[in-house]
């Protein structure tokens, strides 16, 4: 069974995990602010609170935290997200981006979902690829990739 817990109900031992997890050479790498302090860390959690636009969860399997998705941007429309497994944690993408898909379009109710990725990550490239994501811009160092709710639906009822 999967759980999402909103990052606003994080105890200290999850806030400090998930800090430990994004400073992880293994997912700052394709992080654009590499590196963040607890202080920042903290503090971003707290606004999480009051904002509308941006959610946060750490995503569990059972009893076990196996990483984090985000929406930010969240609009009527459409949202961007974000994943990261938990480092050294595999197979973890397939759960994840299922768990964004299903909650942008059947949650937040959006029409689009968004991201943009780092040309050299080939691994989350591959992953988005794989569920249906297509690329719709690109610059020189990402990739902006989207996935409508209706090309969702054609997925799942096919």
């Amino acid at each position: 069974m999967i759980f999402l817990k909103d990052f606003a109900t994080l105890n200290e031992e999850e806030k400090r995990r998930v800090l430990m997890w994004r400073n992880d050479d293994e997912v700052s790498s394709f992080a654009k602010v590499k590196n963040i302090n607890l202080k920042e860390h903290l503090n971003f959690i707290e606004e999480l609170k009051y904002q509308k636009d941006k959610q946060y969860f750490l995503v569990y399997k059972e009893k076990e935290a196996i990483g984090v998705i985000s929406f930010v941007n969240i609009t009527p429309h459409s949202c961007e997200f974000g994943l990261y497994a938990k480092p050294r944690l595999r197979g973890m993408g397939k759960i994840l981006i299922q768990e964004i898909k299903n909650y942008a379009f059947n949650t937040l109710k959006v029409g689009i979902l968004k991201a943009c990725v780092f040309k050299n990550n080939e691994k989350a490239l591959k992953l988005y690829k794989k569920n249906h994501f297509s690329i719709v811009m690109e610059d020189e160092s990402m990739f902006y990739i989207s996935l409508s709710n209706h090309s969702y639906k054609k997925t799942i009822f096919s």
